[in-house]
């Protein structure tokens, strides 16, 4: 009406209808571009601070596990110690002096997520010739590399001393009947396997070695292990992980 005053056009309904339905739709039509970029923003917003609980949430879970591992490998190195000290003190000295070794390589590396299968291994063979002078002649390693680089290609750091541990752990062996470990890398597997002689008594576990692994690999990776168990030979099947950037 002020329109029709000042522009001295003669008043019309249609005019007037015009006018107010093209002042509608512009303001419909701006009206939803400012909600589109609003709730766009606020997506953006939201999403970053569900990612950033999500990373929180994921270093915690990584932590915790990380510090379940401590214990763990306390608990067995100790019991093996005092086995040595008790019926062999000379073997129980050497393994002192490994045993320190290869807590300091725990120490070095317990909070890397990653770690490449070269350290691991060399750690491996450090690990195995504490075992081999508690069990005498009675283990066996043999390692095949193949397909990968083991200086790019990553695991989680332990994982080949949890799966080792494992094997000793649940199988009986001894030197006419020894527990034959195999390490094989392909494109897409780290591979432990061992051959099956179960004890024949109840042995007592934590439950917190493959359990452990299997949580760091879905944090990480979103993949899982892959558990192989026959009337023959029990392996895990490892995901290799690249590093990134390379």
């Amino acid at each position: 009406m002020i329109w029709f005053s000042l522009s001295k056009e003669g008043f019309s309904w249609n005019a007037l209808f015009r006018f107010n339905l093209f002042c509608s739709l512009a303001i419909i039509v701006f009206t939803l571009v400012y909600e589109i970029l609003f709730l766009n923003k606020e997506r953006e917003l939201d999403t970053k601070i569900v990612h950033q609980i999500d990373r929180e949430r994921s270093q915690a879970e990584l932590e915790a596990l990380r510090k379940e591992l401590d214990p763990h490998f306390i608990f067995n190195s100790l019991n093996t110690l005092n086995h040595l000290i008790v019926n062999n003190p000379q073997q129980a000295y050497m393994f002192n002096n490994k045993l320190a070794q290869v807590y300091k390589y725990f120490l070095i590396n317990r909070n890397n997520e990653l770690i490449s299968i070269h350290d691991e291994l060399e750690f491996i063979d450090s690990y195995f010739f504490l075992l081999q002078i508690r069990h005498d002649n009675k283990l066996t390693l043999h390692t095949e590399m193949a397909g990968n680089d083991e200086r790019v290609t990553m695991i989680p750091p332990f994982a080949l001393q949890i799966l080792v541990e494992n094997a000793i752990k649940h199988n009986e062996f001894n030197e006419v009947k020894p527990l034959n470990i195999k390490i094989t890398l392909n494109n897409e597997y780290l591979k432990v396997c061992n051959n099956i002689k179960p004890k024949p008594y109840l042995v007592h576990s934590t439950g917190i070695g493959l359990k452990n692994l299997s949580s760091r690999y879905k944090i990480l990776c979103n993949k899982d292990i892959v558990i192989e168990n026959t009337d023959e030979y029990f392996a895990v099947k490892l995901p290799l992980i690249k590093q990134p950037n390379l």
